[in-house]
């Protein structure tokens, strides 16, 4: 019988990117959702895709080090950890990333005015690269859990 802290991070990780596999489009449509958003509050376009990428870039370096201060409050029994929220960080760094790796490459200008038929293609690929950073930020915390044991 194993404790709640003596389960591991990178398990429920490998099941979520499985599922990541599939679900770029879905999330793609969410950011699109914020663009169109930033979009109705008056702010032009390429302008938006600049504030989502520059604020999904911050998110996706903050994510990690907050969810590395709740695990350390749950290793001093501070915070109660459990599989479910580490989906949701998993989820929420895998929007981020997806997002700001975007902008690596396109720009707001092909996302807004070109018509190629690819508008939004790169969301796909780059959820796809958000993957494996999934899985080396769950055995970094892994690795800050063996350290406490």
């Amino acid at each position: 019988m194993t404790t709640e802290k003596e389960s591991n991070f990178t398990r429920p990780t490998l099941k979520f990117c499985i599922a990541g596999l599939f679900i770029p489009g879905f999330t793609a449509i969410a950011i699109f959702g914020l663009q169109i958003g930033l979009g109705l509050l008056g702010i032009e376009c390429p302008d938006a895709w600049v504030i989502l990428w520059v604020l999904t870039a911050i998110g996706a370096i903050a994510a990690p080090v907050i969810f590395i201060r709740l695990v350390n409050k749950w290793f001093a029994g501070e915070y109660s950890l459990t599989t479910g929220k580490l989906m949701i960080f998993n989820i929420v760094e895998y929007i981020l990333i997806q997002c700001a790796l975007t902008a690596c490459f396109t720009s707001g200008k092909t996302l807004c005015y070109v018509t190629d038929g690819q508008n939004g293609i790169e969301f796909v690929f780059t959820a796809w690269m958000a993957l494996p950073v999934l899985i080396v930020l769950s055995l970094i915390f892994d690795f800050l859990r063996q350290k406490e044991i």
